[in-house]
């Protein structure tokens, strides 16, 4: 006979005893259950814990409610175990403590269905030990999988203590790792700083970035210029305005506020030279981040800009690559880029397909990581799946890869004058096979005079079996050769 089937009661007094952190996440990614341990590893009460929803992110914090986004699983394993036979699939849960610290541990997933066949959820069971760090990933192209390359966000992510957020410089690039010191150091210091690059390549991200990472409770103010639209008028009357209401509206006043100076290059002169002026003044109140499209050099060299106003501001300059310069940071940052939006989608994706990816690192992305972020919204709006296909791509994308293929053909350089010779050595060759040798007969069918055979034979390189046999000294002095033809 058979043993019964344990019933709910007895298995969430099974659960609850267990040292393994377990819990239930529905169809719609909330936690509708969580025993003891799962709430002592992520240090958080179990009632802030059930009837939460969860994000498929690598975006955690300690604060609720990105606390809980670590223990989601992939969507994928929702939409797979739907449909295939139960059995238990693997991946890489994290917790955060107070301390902003990350632990990770091995989880499986397995569906629980109704009588009907349809998914209610998973059940998440961890293994009792934690790791320290989270498992190596194969980052090999051919195994850029979506939960490959969330596990890799999340250790940066990790390995950055949570202080700032740069989902366009994350990847293993010279590129993204020089800015991560440059943005450190921007941090920790009080210079006025200069981030250059192309356009869409995230310079006023990076701008706020750092300014949120200097103040996290926001008690210092960003205050934006836009000096593509700002004259010397504007100018002045923004600066006077920022500095009269420092004293009554700075919360502490040792704190500094800074000037966001918006495509600082595109400041008209009279504007330039009356920002300089204010930046010269002995205890000038503001410190500034400026960007700008034209390099520190450019702006040097440039007639347009004032030399003064470009040393002022570069006291440090953090440097912004294209996109078709680090190529190899473009699936770490498409899989950052869409896990940043899962929490406002309708339905969450899990990454993308390794064929999607391969185009993305094709194609040459001249508005930069802006274009990229439209690109991967569009798309996940098609997706019918929770993986991203290349069919999901907008036409946006199809059209724009078509013609930079076209475009970047390898152009086929004609040199007239040896294709000229080439097609003439041919002609001949053939010519003296034919006639066997016979310089008369090959000059016959060639259409030519044969002192003018033999003057082309005397120029060009005919191979040896197409020679004729050299019987006769009066072939190689024939002094007809030499009349002039019209």
């Amino acid at each position: 006979m058979a043993n019964p089937k344990p019933s709910p009661r007895v298995l969430n007094r099974s659960f609850d005893r267990s040292v393994s952190p377990v819990y239930l996440v529905s169809a719609d990614f909330a936690i509708t259950y969580a025993n003891s341990a799962c709430g002592q590893w992520c240090e958080i009460e179990l009632d802030q814990i059930l009837g939460a929803k969860c994000v498929f992110s690598s975006q955690s914090s300690n604060a609720p409610p990105n606390k809980i986004n670590g223990l989601c699983p992939p969507p994928s394993h929702f939409e797979s175990l739907a449909t295939q036979p139960a059995s238990p699939r693997s991946f890489t849960a994290s917790a955060i403590d107070v301390k902003n610290k990350t632990s990770w541990k091995s989880a499986w997933t397995y569906p629980l269905k109704d009588a009907d066949e349809k998914l209610l959820g998973l059940l998440v069971i961890c293994a009792p030990h934690t790791l320290q760090s989270p498992p190596e990933p194969n980052t090999e192209p051919s195994e850029l999988l979506p939960e490959t390359l969330h596990t890799q966000l999340a250790a940066i992510r990790a390995q950055s203590d949570h202080t700032h957020s740069l989902e366009s410089m994350v990847g293993s690039s010279s590129f993204s790792q020089q800015c991560h010191k440059r943005v450190t150091a921007a941090i920790q210091c009080d210079a006025d700083l200069l981030i250059t690059g192309p356009p869409g390549s995230g310079k006023e991200h990076f701008a706020r970035v750092i300014h949120t990472a200097r103040d996290p409770e926001c008690h210092i103010d960003l205050l934006p210029i836009h000096c593509a639209i700002a004259d010397q008028k504007l100018i002045q009357q923004r600066i006077k305005e920022i500095t009269n209401e420092l004293p009554s509206t700075r919360k502490n006043p040792n704190l500094q506020t800074w000037l966001l100076l918006l495509d600082i290059d595109r400041l008209e002169q009279a504007a330039q030279n009356e920002l300089l002026g204010f930046l010269q003044l002995p205890g000038f109140p503001l410190r500034t981040i400026g960007t700008s499209t034209l390099s520190q050099n450019e702006l040097t060299n440039s007639t347009h800009f004032s030399t003064e106003l470009t040393n002022q501001l570069g006291v440090m300059v953090i440097e912004m690559a294209p996109l078709s310069e680090r190529t190899e940071d473009i699936p770490l940052l498409s899989q950052a880029l869409l896990e940043r939006d899962n929490s406002h989608r309708q339905k969450q994706l899990t990454g993308f397909a390794s064929e999607t990816l391969q185009l993305f690192i094709e194609f040459n992305w001249p508005e930069n990581i802006d274009q990229l972020n439209r690109i991967i919204q569009l798309a996940a709006l098609n997706a019918d799946s929770t993986l991203i296909h290349p069919q999901d791509l907008p036409d946006e994308f199809q059209h724009a890869l078509k013609a930079m293929r076209i475009g970047t053909s390898k152009e086929t350089k004609i040199n007239l004058d040896a294709f000229l010779r080439e097609i003439e050595e041919e002609l001949i060759a053939r010519a003296m096979k034919e006639s066997k040798g016979n310089k008369a007969k090959a000059a016959s069918l060639l259409g030519i005079s044969r002192p003018k055979l033999l003057r082309r034979l005397q120029t060009i390189n005919i191979p040896s079996q197409h020679a004729a046999p050299q019987t006769s000294p009066t072939d190689e002095i024939d002094s007809s050769a030499f009349e002039e033809l019209e």
